[in-house]
């Protein structure tokens, strides 16, 4: 996968900035993402194995009319940059393939509201 950065200098990795903070263009959508260090509770709470202190969380949230469409999360090692570029990419994959179902879903929606507001107006 194609890493496309916005406001960041273009080469073949990406670069948070002081926050952990960085956003990505993905198939249209503007996907914002923040890692952190991870806590033993994450690891506990979301993971069956022992807490690493190089582990990090890694969350993108795409936002579309102010509203928070999907957000989906990853763990990733800090110290492996593979570990950290398939982090990023299953979070990219899987926020843009959430986004794409919870509009589906409004639309369906929006469709049925038509018809019912159609209905009672004959």
């Amino acid at each position: 996968m194609d890493l496309c950065q916005l406001g960041a200098p273009a080469d073949p990795g990406f670069r948070l900035d002081l926050e952990g903070r960085a956003r990505f263009l993905h198939e249209g959508f503007t996907v914002a993402v923040q890692a952190r260090r991870a806590t033993p509770e994450d690891v506990h709470d979301y993971y069956e194995h022992e807490y690493d202190p190089d582990e990090v969380v890694m969350e993108g949230t795409v936002t579309l009319c102010g509203v928070d469409v999907a957000t989906v999360g990853a763990f990733a090692n800090e110290r492996d940059a593979d570990s950290v570029r398939e982090a990023l990419e299953r979070i990219l994959a899987g926020v843009v393939d959430d986004v794409r179902s919870v509009v589906a879903q409004l639309g369906v929606r929006v469709q049925e509201s038509n018809r019912k507001h159609r209905a009672k107006q004959m």
